[in-house]
This record gives C-alpha cells, sequence and structure tokens, in this order.
C-alpha cells in the first residue's frame, strides 16, 4: 500500500511497502514524478488521486527499487548510462525480490522487462511544469546514470540515493570514491536549501553534503567493518562511520576500495 505525504501543496512524496519513496512535484500545467519506487504497490493511483495534470516521469537511476514501478506509466525516462542495469533484470528476479522484501506479498507483477519498451533514454536537460522549472543534474557515484532534479524556484535539489547520508558504492554500476567526491564537491557550489532523497521523508538542509565530502577525506586509511545489505541485492562491502551528530554520515564501499 502506498502512503501519500503532502509536504506542501505542490510537493508530495508517496512511501511503498518497502520503505521505497517516489517525489511529486506540482506546476501549473505539469506535474513530474521523480522514481516510482519496487512497483509492488499502485503508485500510478496514488499519483492520479494528488494530480490530474499531464505527468513526466523520470528514474534518478536504474536500480529496481526505483525502476520496478516504472511498468504502471506508459513513459518513463532514465539515463542511458544506467541502461546496462536493465539487462540484468528479468520478471522472475524483480519478483522474488519483491516477495522477499514484503512476504505477505504473493502475486506476480508482470514488470515488461522485455527490452524495458517504457523506459526511454533521457534527452533533455530541463523541465518546465509552468511556474515551476526543474534543471537535470548529472551526479554520478551510487550508480554512473544518476540524475538529480534541481528546482530553481525551491531552491531544492532531489537526488535519489545519490546523496543519502550512509554512502552506498557498492551496487550495480556504481562508481568509486573518487568520482562520489568529485560530484558532492560540484553540487555543493550549487544554490540550493535543501535536499530530497528517495528513502526518506526528511528535508536534509544542504550543509549535509560538507560533512559527507569529509567522510570521504576522513576514510582514507580508517577501518572498515565487513558489511552486507540486508535486501536485495543483498550486495557485500565495507563500512565506514564517520559521524553521527543529528544524522550519521559513513560510506560502504567494495573491498578494492577500503
Amino acid at each position: 500500500m502506498i502512503t501519500t505525504i503532502r509536504l506542501t501543496d505542490q510537493l508530495y512524496l508517496f512511501q511503498d511497502a518497502a520503505d521505497c519513496f517516489a517525489n511529486l512535484v506540482i506546476g501549473e500545467k505539469k506535474a513530474l514524478l521523480y522514481d516510482t519506487t519496487c512497483g509492488m504497490d499502485d503508485l500510478k493511483s496514488a499519483v492520479e488521486a494528488v494530480t490530474s495534470l499531464p505527468l513526466l516521469v523520470l528514474a534518478s537511476h536504474g536500480h529496481f527499487d526505483h525502476v520496478g514501478g516504472s511498468h504502471q506509466f506508459e513513459t518513463v525516462y532514465l539515463s542511458k548510462k544506467d541502461r546496462n542495469i536493465l539487462d540484468s533484470y528479468d520478471e522472475a528476479l524483480l519478483n522474488q525480490w519483491i516477495r522477499e522484501m514484503n512476504p505477505e506479498n504473493d502475486r506476480m507483477i508482470s514488470f515488461g522487462c522485455d527490452g524495458w519498451k517504457h523506459i526511454k533514454d533521457l534527452d533533455f536537460d530541463m523541465v518546465d511544469l509552468g511556474n515551476l522549472h526543474g534543471d537535470i543534474v548529472s551526479i554520478p557515484g551510487h550508480s554512473e546514470g544518476s540524475v538529480g532534479v534541481y528546482i530553481r524556484e525551491w531552491k531544492l535539489l532531489l537526488s535519489g540515493d545519490a546523496f543519502t547520508p550512509i554512502m552506498c558504492l557498492i551496487f550495480p554500476n556504481h562508481g568509486n570514491k573518487e568520482t562520489q567526491l568529485c560530484t558532492l564537491e560540484m553540487i555543493n557550489c550549487l544554490d540550493f536549501s535543501y535536499f530530497l532523497t528517495s528513502h526518506s521523508k526528511k528535508m536534509y538542509p544542504k550543509s549535509l553534503i560538507q560533512r559527507m565530502i569529509d567522510c570521504i577525506y576522513h576514510s582514507e586509511g580508517k577501518r572498515h567493518h565487513a558489511y552486507q545489505y540486508p535486501k536485495p541485492p543483498y550486495s557485500k562491502g565495507y563500512f565506514y562511520l564517520d559521524s553521527l551528530e543529528d544524522e550519521p554520515v559513513g560510506l560502504i564501499v567494495e573491498e578494492m576500495e577500503k
């Protein structure tokens, strides 16, 4: 079941049963849906209950918990740099993962994985919603094709998994620490005040980006602990916890990078 969270009249979050979030930005003429969650719940109906405006759907990156719900929409845009991730998925695998993430779900879902024809290459760099405008920003690290959307009028950045405070560089098509650091330093120069991720309902302050930058620098030569992600795709790596404060900040990398 989808939980609908209203942040403002024009900004909504949709949370699925696996705690994956989609962001909805509503303009005067169009609405932007950023991410589609896992696909185990009826995201489309939840969105339509909030707005009847023409909908542009964009996936932050190609990991299944962000494109799984894409089959509910006619067209979803994804960076072609993450297209290779889709090639590793099939319906049997995705349904297995859905059952493991939500054992109460016993129905088979048709994800339309045959070429993922409904997922188109992202070939534009700006979104015009009428009174709101979003700039598409390349933010590689968590995956090579991760993209964010900077809502100029709100000084808000939609970031998917690229800027989760516990940075994960162990999932398919991930980058290394150097890539993540370059992305963080680039985004830290952008004039925004808050950012949203796709696994939390929190509105994070921009100041958290500097702590994430510091974390990568501090991680050099420090002890990393063996780690396994507890949900599909069960990737393994090594975890470094840098600081707690009001929000824990850390880094998970593959063995070769620790």
